[in-house]
């Protein structure tokens, strides 16, 4: 990096501000008046996939009188760039990455004029946005391929580092907020730019970082733990309805337009409000606005072309469809008249750039032996490529059929080798779990008896190591899914209040959202219905294990490292992708088995992260201490019929749980009532009852 002249403070601050203006004032949408909303009028209020519940159980905590969870009211993308100092949001192509971006140096320069009431959802629910930074400069940064973050920022504001290496800069109370746009132009060398981020805010004061990107790409990275990530959502109905109340005076519903589901994405919102379409459909959204600012057949299907050219790279004119959604839109619209095998060959070059546009392809096409042929390419040939392709073309293909049966054992090829990226293999999962998942999720792996290393210096909770005697026992391969929980209540008219228990998509996934009362009545329920099927012996019950057994299914022989080695089952070192932990940055529960390295010595998936896992020990009445401590031993530890203020132990760690807490011994603990959706549990086989 060239030094460059040493800029002052408040040189810095006005040219800060005066990009930050100059944000403002770039047009963001037509208006159906034929006026043009600049981005300081016509922003509209962005959300995260994170809700007020999110942020309240982030650690474990019980609901009182287990009342039905409360509808989602969602934290907006600016409240979370205000809470947290180095933020990645993701977003499909038109989520509105960039203006948000864009708006929020605006808003730090103090240039924001958007209402501070904003919806949080669809059922009414608003707040205020709050915005208290303090003095905060904000440096927009465009990612170009190539290019490191000290050359990103050289360019921008050459001597930018030398101030910062002043008194005058170390002194002051002012911070700088560094904005990456389009992170997934880096390519494979993006969690390298990241990390050469995190290095720039360690190396100087009162730096805070926010990076925006596709989510079809980033979703692939190993992302530094030091970063938070969440996704933009969809527009609300709510936020459109206000939008176009609060720019153009309309009224969507009486208009009948732009509250169909694809105008949830903020540029069909767009299209579909300058044009008056409906929104149910993007492919709708983008012919009817493409008629009205074309004229003419024939100047449509040229845009078309050009769209498609820029997208593959052919042309570099940024200026033309500079948003990347039309440009999608407008390619498939070429595509029609192309044999199968050019989409796909496109795909090929950039599947996560040219998905959304094989998707448009196949609405266009459906019902057409051109549909078939489309999804028949996707899955000719060999390799990861056919894999992707077999992901995309389960989208294209539901009904059962030799088609379908092909590419269902490439999706299930995915699962079982766990091959490709988490999220790609968290699609497979579900997909899996509608078309129906032909795994035993109810197996059982065999763990035998004896002395092991139980416990761990590395948190005092957990401590002292010692040694601990276990008989032999039988341990779920994965925790209890979806589908063997809902057909115990289906039977017994249990209450249930998990809001995806019997979601299609989710019937492979970890039951959740369960007392400890919840998981014994199961067990009860299972033990007879297992006896009565000749599964297991008169002698033999189901039930949750102990602490012993949980860890022993978890670490096996493993031996105590040292106090500062956390052990995992797969062994004393972190690795990635081998748990659906917060690392993996799903925030959510996932088909089980998605982790096939993280397995422990016995075969067991998802023994850390995913959901914390109950078991029959007692931990005591303080959250913070147990009064169960180790040495384990018989002191009524194991008593079934403790009060209900006792908390009982929960292991694993769940899938909001970092790599310090989703290991083999790390203990938390709930209430006998609690309930979330971030702890199950998984079934042991024994002779008897814990003494």
């Amino acid at each position: 990096m060239s030094a460059g002249p040493t800029m002052t403070l408040a040189e810095l601050r006005e040219r800060l501000f005066s990009k930050a203006e100059d944000h403002g004032r770039a047009a963001l949408l037509a208006l159906p008046d034929g006026s043009v909303a600049d981005l300081r009028s016509g922003y509209i209020p962005l959300l995260v996939n994170f809700s007020f519940e999110d942020k309240a159980a982030k650690g474990l905590r019980k609901l009182k009188d287990q009342a039905a969870p409360e509808p989602a009211v969602y934290f907006s993308a600016l409240e979370m760039a205000r809470d947290h100092a180095s933020l990645i949001l993701t977003g499909e192509t038109g989520s509105g990455k960039t203006s948000f971006a864009r708006h929020l140096a605006l808003a730090a320069a103090g240039g924001r004029t958007v209402p501070g009431e904003v919806p949080r959802n669809d059922l009414g629910a608003v707040h205020d946005e709050g915005w208290e930074m303090g003095d905060i400069l904000p440096l927009y940064l465009s990612v170009k391929a190539g290019a490191s973050l000290a050359e990103l920022v050289d360019d921008a504001l050459p001597g930018l580092e030398s101030l910062l290496a002043t008194s005058a800069w170390t002194n002051s109370e002012t911070s700088l907020l560094v904005i990456l746009d389009g992170v997934e132009t880096a390519g494979e060398h993006g969690p390298e730019l990241l990390n050469q981020a995190l290095a720039f805010q360690a190396r100087y004061p009162r730096i805070r970082l926010l990076v925006l990107g596709e989510h079809s790409v980033v979703k692939g990275w190993a992302l530094p733990s030091s970063f938070t990530r969440y996704d933009l959502l969809p527009l609300f109905k709510t936020q459109r309805r206000a939008a176009a109340d609060r720019l153009a005076g309309i009224d969507l519903d009486e208009r009948g337009i732009a509250l169909g589901e694809a105008a949830g994405n903020p540029a069909q919102f767009a299209m579909a409000l300058t044009s008056g379409d409906h929104g149910q459909t993007a492919e709708g959204i983008v012919d009817r606005w493409l008629a009205k600012v074309a004229g003419d057949a024939q100047t449509a299907t040229f845009l078309c072309g050009l769209a498609f050219d820029a997208l593959a790279g052919k042309l570099e004119d940024a200026e033309l469809f500079p948003v990347l959604r039309v440009r999608q839109l407008l390619a498939a619209r070429h595509l029609v008249s192309l044999p199968a095998e050019a989409a796909v060959a496109a795909f090929r070059t950039g599947p996560d750039l040219w998905a959304p546009v094989l998707r448009s392809l196949a609405r266009r096409l459906a019902g057409s032996d051109a549909a078939g042929a489309l999804v028949g390419a996707l899955v000719s040939g060999t390799g990861d490529e056919v894999l992707r392709g077999a992901l995309l073309a389960a989208e294209l293909q539901t009904e059962a059929g030799p088609l379908r049966d092909r590419i269902a054992a490439h999706i299930r090829a995915i699962v079982d080798r766990g091959v490709l990226s988490a999220p790609e293999r968290e699609k497979a999962g579900r997909i899996l779990s509608v078309w129906g998942d032909p795994r035993d999720l109810e197996a059982l792996a065999d763990v035998p008896a004896g002395r092991f290393t139980f416990g761990s210096n590395t948190h005092p909770n957990s401590a002292p190591p010692h040694m601990v005697e276990v008989e032999a026992f039988h341990i779920g391969l994965y925790p209890v899914t979806n589908a063997a929980y809902g057909a115990f209540v289906r039977e017994t008219d249990r209450p249930w209040r998990s809001p995806d228990g019997f979601a299609a998509d989710r019937r492979n996934a970890p039951a959740t959202d369960l007392t400890w009362h919840d998981a014994r009545a199961y067990c009860a329920w299972l033990t007879d219905r297992w006896r009565r099927e000749g599964r297991i012996g008169a002698e033999e019950i189901v039930r949750l294990p102990t602490e012993p057994e949980w860890e022993r299914a978890a670490r096996g022989d493993q031996p105590d490292f040292g106090d500062e080695t956390i052990v995992y089952p797969w062994g004393a070192a972190w690795m990635a992708d081998a748990a659906n932990s917060e690392e993996a940055g799903f925030n959510n529960t996932c088909t089980v088995g998605l982790f096939p390295k993280g397995r422990s010595p016995y075969g067991c998936y998802d023994m850390t992260g995913q959901v914390w896992e109950w078991g029959t020990t007692l931990w005591g009445e303080d959250m913070a201490a147990p009064s169960f401590q180790y040495p384990y031993r018989d002191d009524g530890r194991e008593a079934t019929d403790a009060p209900a203020a006792i908390r009982r132990v929960l292991r694993g760690g769940c899938f909001s749980s970092n790599r310090l807490k989703a290991c083999c011994t790390y203990r938390g603990s709930l209430e006998p009532d609690g309930f979330w959706r971030g702890n199950g549990f998984r079934i042991v086989v024994g002779k008897t009852q814990p003494v």
